[in-house]
Formats: C-alpha cells, sequence, structure tokens
C-alpha cells in the first residue's frame, strides 16, 4: 500500500478498562471520539468502546452524532458544540443528547416545541461557550416553565488541566460547584455533573463527580506532564510507509528543497513516500506564554538552525531510529540510513506525526491481536457523496 495508519483497537480498549479502574465503578466514563476519533475512525473505536462497556460517546458536531447512530451505534451520545436553530430537529430525530450553552438556543427549542435531552453547560473560564452565572436565574426560570427539556447533565471545560500550576483548574472547579448548588437551591435534580478531561481525570481525582470525558488519553497520549494511566498507557496508532527509492551520496551532498541540509559524510539516503500533503511533519506554531516560553521557544529554533540532533525528526525502521534529513516535501520524505547498509526497498518505515492532521486519503488498518481484521479505504469517504448524487 506503500503507505498506511494502522489502529490497534486492543490498545485502545486496554486504556479504556484502565481509565474504568481509576474512577469509582458509580462514574460514568464518556470515549470522546470526535474528530473522527482524533483520526482513529469514529465508527470502529465507537463500537470498541461500546464493546468494552462505555457510558457516553461524545462528539463535537450533530453530524458525527448521526454518523454513529446510522451505524447502529445506540450508546448515548452527547454532542459538545453549539447548534444552529435549524439543527435542533436532529436531537430529537437520532436520540441525540445536546449541549444548551446560551438562552437563545433553550427559547428555539420551547418554541419550536421539540423534545430533547441535553446538558448544561457552565463558562467557568476557558472562555468558549456556556451559560455565565448571571444567566442562571433566567435559565432555571425557563427551564420550570417548560417540560419538553430533560436537563439530564451540567458540565463545564477546565482550560489549564495540563498546567502544572493548579490554581486556575481550583478556581473553575469552584465556580463549576457554586453553579450546581444554585440550581439544587432551585429544586432541580440534575443527575450526571462533570469537568474531567484527560488530563483532569489522571490529575484531580476530586473531580471525577459523576462522569469524566475521556479523550486523548485513550489513545495512548500523555497528559497533564508525565501523568498517564495507572500500569502505564498503549499507543493506539501508527503511520507507516514503505521505502520506494535508495540513493547512495558524497560528503557535501546537498539534500531537498532549498539544499537545507548538507551531507557531513558519504551517506546512504531512501525516500518514503509520506510528506506534508499527508500531515507528516506539519506542526502548530506555538505562540509564547511569557518570556521564559519565548526564550525556550526561540532556543528550540536556533538548535535547529544548527541541525542539533535532539531537535531532528526521527523516524524508525527495524527498531532502530534514522533521522529525516532536508526540508520535508509534499509526497516525500528523505531519511538518512547510513545505519541500515542492507536495507531493501519495500521496508517499512513507522513516522510521527500528529493524529488529527494526518490526511484521510491514507488508508486505515485495524489490528486486534496484532493482525489486520479491516482496512477503511481511501474511497469510503467518498461513498456517501456518490450515494447523494445517485438519490
Amino acid at each position: 500500500m506503500y503507505k498506511w495508519v494502522e489502529i490497534d483497537l486492543d490498545a485502545i480498549e486496554s486504556n479504556f478498562l484502565k481509565i474504568r479502574e481509576m474512577v469509582r465503578p458509580e462514574t460514568k466514563v464518556l470515549g470522546v471520539v470526535k474528530a473522527d476519533a482524533y483520526g482513529h475512525g469514529i465508527i470502529e473505536v465507537s463500537r470498541a468502546l461500546v464493546h468494552s462497556g462505555v457510558d457516553f460517546l461524545g462528539v463535537t458536531e450533530i453530524a458525527e452524532g448521526i454518523k454513529l447512530r446510522e451505524a447502529g451505534i445506540k450508546t448515548p451520545v452527547l454532542v459538545f458544540g453549539p447548534f444552529l436553530p435549524e439543527d435542533a430537529f436532529y436531537f430529537q430525530e437520532f436520540d441525540l443528547t445536546a449541549t444548551l450553552s446560551d438562552l437563545n438556543s433553550i427559547r428555539n427549542i420551547v418554541t419550536q416545541g421539540f423534545r430533547i435531552t441535553a446538558h448544561l453547560k457552565i463558562e467557568t473560564g476557558l472562555g468558549r461557550t456556556g451559560f455565565k452565572y448571571t444567566e442562571l436565574a433566567e435559565l432555571a426560570q425557563i427551564l420550570n416553565n417548560n417540560d419538553n427539556i430533560l436537563i439530564e447533565g451540567i458540565y463545564s471545560h477546565l482550560a489549564t488541566s495540563m498546567s502544572p500550576d493548579s490554581s486556575f483548574s481550583y478556581k473553575q472547579f469552584e465556580n463549576f460547584t457554586e453553579a450546581i448548588k444554585f440550581f439544587e437551591k432551585e429544586g432541580f435534580k440534575i443527575p450526571i455533573k462533570h469537568i474531567c478531561n484527560s488530563a483532569a481525570l489522571v490529575k484531580f481525582p476530586q473531580m471525577h463527580l459523576d462522569m469524566v470525558r475521556a479523550g486523548t488519553i485513550l489513545y495512548g497520549q500523555e497528559v497533564a506532564g508525565n501523568l498517564s494511566l495507572q500500569g502505564g498507557q498503549k499507543n493506539a496508532w501508527y503511520l507507516k510507509g514503505q521505502i520506494t527509492y535508495i540513493n547512495d551520496l558524497p560528503k557535501g551532498h546537498s539534500i531537498g528543497y532549498e539544499r537545507s541540509h548538507f551531507l557531513k559524510a558519504a551517506a546512504k539516503t531512501a525516500v518514503v513516500p509520506i510528506g506534508f500533503h499527508h500531515g507528516f511533519s506539519v506542526e502548530p506554531i506555538p505562540r509564547p506564554k511569557g518570556l521564559l516560553d519565548l526564550i525556550k521557544v526561540l532556543a528550540k529554533v536556533l538548535l535547529r538552525f544548527i541541525d542539533h540532533p535532539r531537535m531532528k525528526t526521527y523516524v524508525r525502521i527495524r527498531d532502530k531510529e534514522v533521522p529525516v534529513i532536508g526540508k520535508v516535501g509534499m509526497q516525500m520524505t528523505i531519511l538518512d540510513v547510513t545505519s541500515i547498509p542492507d536495507l531493501i526497498i519495500g521496508e517499512t518505515v513507522e513516522m510521527p506525526g500528529r493524529r488529527t492532521n494526518i490526511s484521510l486519503d491514507l488508508p486505515k488498518v485495524y489490528l486486534r491481536e496484532g493482525k489486520p481484521i479491516k482496512i477503511r479505504k481511501i474511497s469510503e469517504k467518498y461513498e456517501e457523496f456518490l450515494n447523494n448524487l445517485s438519490d
């Protein structure tokens, strides 16, 4: 296949079960499968989580929830994102749980007469969506006067749970607790209260409440510094490609666009057909948070400029690290494989990458017990479009 992504479903289930062990038996676990399950495949991952006993699934957009329902998944689905008035119908039609975060959304639902289940989102400091504390009295009055909205849950989102400084997280939790107390005084009994994301569920067990939301931690990514699941996490995602070209080049030969790299000695190089078109080597530009952070960012830029080994990007061949050299191209990357003199065409390369940036063009190979059980082909992303054209 030249290039593909491998998804280890056993690793995802193992990570989920470790999360399940970390929380109290009565605390629910929501598996976040937004953005195509962080690039792992929303349907396949959701089925694995349902098989393991997940209580909720979480998505950002209504369309993601509909996709789960059309795949036959019946587990409760919480849609995190706000929505347009004309889309309220879909929550009732597909049995999705809405997030209500503004008064206008509630008024529109009441006016249209839809019966939906919802979680209230409280703004405690993230500054994105949610009811402000000053709006809660009016919110309670609207809900008390209408019975077509079932308030099943209430939640908020921590802004700095991965930061070593936990003071703002505690402040947000305090604000959230105040909102809960307000509704309790108003006579509301809201069964599911949740604020913990991946980092917080590891870092703040006292904040687990009635449910935790497990996102990146499900897929093997460490959170909150070096904190991880008890017993460690398993990586569930591998970007792989095959060597398609091998070359022997002399000392001093330039490599790649703009001649950004010159060989300091004669070297054996190889090409793998993965580049920035596929999402490889696409990294966000960091915004320094202060002077010290700015110095760190500039230091990294300087180290990259002098080609320091610590700042190189490495791939793995036969469990050995080899460096990427030169600029990554649109669809090809050049490697220094001098350390593997007997390398042959077709050998597999394991490459790092930001999972949500990886192109949907790459086939996904799903594994159980290390063996492929399904290949999600490139063409699948076009099937719905083609079906709609034929209707």
